[in-house]
């Protein structure tokens, strides 16, 4: 075949603009309807029919999603036979720019555009039961206007009864942007290809997979080095080379599938990457003015390796997830699907809507309930039921780090939602919320019910509290065992201390001058860092800030003082005895019911000194935490 041939009665042929399996891919101009196309070869080997069969395979799946944006359309497939052989063209839509693998490192923002779009491709494939399983570069391509097209379905895997894709060959994948969970051998799964795109995503930044590079580039000794890479779901990645898209790229590239955002919900995340470049520019440099970032994300470790993924639960959101363990097959369907998750059940938790956990309708039955959005940290959501004039009911649910009880066994089970009563007391009822189905010895984070009594008393103590408890533990089981939670609409605005990290206020240097004895480098974080706890061995001392979310604090019995510009309120015994706190007002905001509501820092000092001894250690942290607060 050469440039200027007719093929097939319509195509005449002008240049080779790749290489497929099966031979050259030519671009075309069809003179039938005036347009370029592109054509790929695909021959026939081994036994006729299961190779016809697996063969057509791609232009069906393909065919299903001829009207999405972000997949290439097959237009038709074409047959010739040539001295006895026959093979199979693809009358393909032409992508001008080619794979990606040619392009050069681009910007995170343009990267996040582009895996956004990927991740809607991937989302919609999803849904109807299939996995790509070779998202990589060289299977992108960019529309003349730039706009992503997700390439090459030939490595496609069915996950659900359709016929659209064969009866599932050998796996077909690429190393250095594969999921362990296919470096294995297991059944692919849609969170493999969330992986593989953040994979992908990283190399289209920096120039190569966060793998070191392409397989097979040194010979054999890397080749087998990349396989076990890709086997033990190591990733090491350059935080900085990435800026924004790096938590992101986090949360996609965990070894456990199960802890992976769903292709819906990266394609959320990177949208919101994408549409931050201003903030995001603001990020690497420092203001004229010498101020830091008005946001910055939560520092992460930039290694994720097998040390991380073994005996230690990532977490990603509201239930215990713990690692995959070499997936024994415990756990999944018939089709390789986790039955724990498809991906996190909470999600991110500064998109998720903590407050969907929460049903007033089902609390109703005890008394007026209303919502509560606008108090306590973003980790959390109240409910308060007023059975009667007199008295009030506070319900809480949270998200809480932590693990399960060592030896305790669920009182009750929702579903596949284990609960667990915590020690009863007089006033309050608790309980926890885990995934039974993902196992409860590693560390993780839970969901926890706690009520107590609000204002005035409640008639029953702590029996009716409980009722009240498992009623709501049932509402947020129910929502749970759907394995979605929903997003935040709106979600919190680019301003909202949500997007910071409470842990990044205060440094070593800050912490040791306040508080004697403290252990900066050993603090116990919370859920999204929201929260940061240290410690110290003198005096009992003990230092926290979080945030914290309320209407503004008055003055009334509390000292107002100003730090960098924020409105300040010590309060001595803020927290209980022995302890003195400072609410560092960030910002105000129009809360539920137009009601004027604030954002602040919480910081608090506990231990067995002097009041004026803890008001001024916690002043102290606090003029080091208002210093560092991220612009309004």
């Amino acid at each position: 075949m050469r440039s200027g041939d007719e093929f097939a009665g319509r195509y005449v042929l002008r240049e080779v603009i790749g290489a497929g399996r099966s031979g050259e891919v030519w671009l075309a101009h069809d003179t039938v309807v005036g347009q370029d196309v592109a054509l790929k070869p695909e021959r026939i080997e081994g036994d006729h029919d299961t190779a016809v069969r697996r063969l057509l395979a791609e232009p069906r799946a393909l065919a299903r999603f001829r009207d999405h944006p972000h997949v290439v359309t097959l237009f038709d497939v074409v047959t010739v036979e040539r001295d006895g052989e026959e093979t199979y063209w693809f009358v393909m839509e032409y992508v001008p720019g080619g794979g990606l693998d040619r392009q050069p490192p681009m910007s995170a923002q343009r990267a996040a555009r582009i895996g956004a779009e990927l991740a809607d491709a991937l989302a919609a494939l999803h849904e109807a039961g299939i996995v790509h399983c070779d998202v990589k570069p060289a299977n992108i391509g960019l529309t003349r206007r730039g706009t992503a097209k997700l390439l090459d379905f030939g490595a496609a895997h069915r996950t659900s009864g359709a016929e659209t894709v064969t009866g599932n060959g050998p796996l077909s994948f690429t190393p250095d942007y594969a999921a362990p969970e296919l470096a294995r051998g297991h059944l692919p799964r849609p969170a493999s290809d969330v992986f593989c795109l953040a994979a992908t995503l990283y190399a289209l930044v920096t120039g190569a997979p966060p793998r070191g590079g392409e397989s097979g580039d040194g010979g054999t000794d890397t080749e087998r080095l990349t396989y076990w890479k890709a086997e033990q779901g190591v990733v090491a990645m350059d935080a900085e080379a990435v800026g924004p898209l790096h938590p992101v790229l986090t949360a996609m590239l965990r070894r456990d599938p199960r802890q992976r955002p769903d292709a819906a919900e990266a394609g959320r995340l990177l949208a919101a990457v994408a549409a931050s470049q201003s903030q995001s520019h603001s990020q690497s440099t420092i203001t004229r003015t010498g101020r830091r970032p008005r946001w910055r994300w939560p520092a992460r470790r930039s290694l994720l390796a097998t040390a991380v993924g073994v005996g230690a639960a990532l977490v990603l959101g509201g239930l215990i997830l713990v690692p995959d363990g070499g997936d024994s097959g415990q756990g999944t369907d018939e089709a390789g699907r986790s039955r724990a998750a498809e991906g996190s059940l909470i999600g991110d938790p500064r998109t998720a809507d903590v407050c969907a956990l929460t049903d007033p309708a089902a609390l109703g039955r005890f008394g007026e309930a209303r919502v509560d959005v606008d108090y306590g940290n973003f980790d959390r959501c109240d409910v308060l039921v007023r059975p009667d004039d007199e008295s009030r009911i506070d319900v809480s649910v949270q998200l809480r780090p932590g693990s399960r009880p060592e030896g305790s066994r669920p009182t009750t089970r929702i579903g596949r939602i284990g609960v667990i009563e915590e020690p009863p007391e007089s006033d309050e009822c608790g309980l926890l919320l885990y995934d039974s189905a993902a196992g409860g010895d590693a560390e993780g984070t839970l969901v926890g019910i706690r009520v107590d009594m609000g204002d005035g008393s409640v008639t029953g103590g702590s029996a009716t509290l409980c009722t009240v408890a498992n009623t709501a533990a049932r509402s947020a089981a129910e929502v749970l065992n759907s394995g979605s939670v929903p997003r935040r609409s709106p979600g919190y605005p680019d301003t909202s201390l949500a997007w910071a990290d409470a842990c990044a206020l205060l440094d070593a240097k800050a912490l040791s001058a306040a508080v004697p004895g403290i252990r900066p480098d050993m603090p116990e974080a919370g859920v999204a860092n929201w929260n940061c706890e240290w410690f110290s061995e003198v005096d009992d001392l003990e230092a926290e800030v979080s945030f914290f979310r309320d209407q503004p604090k008055s003055a009334k019995d509390r000292e107002v003082v100003r730090l960098s510009g924020y409105r300040a309120l010590v309060e001595p015994e803020g927290d209980g005895d022995e302890t003195c706190t400072v609410f560092l007002e960030y910002r105000r905001y129009s809360g539920q019911g137009a009601r004027t509501a604030a954002e602040m820092v919480r910081l608090r000092v506990g231990g067995e000194r002097p009041m004026g001894d803890l008001c001024a250690m916690v002043t102290d942290l606090a003029t080091s935490a208002a210093a560092e607060l991220p612009e309004r």
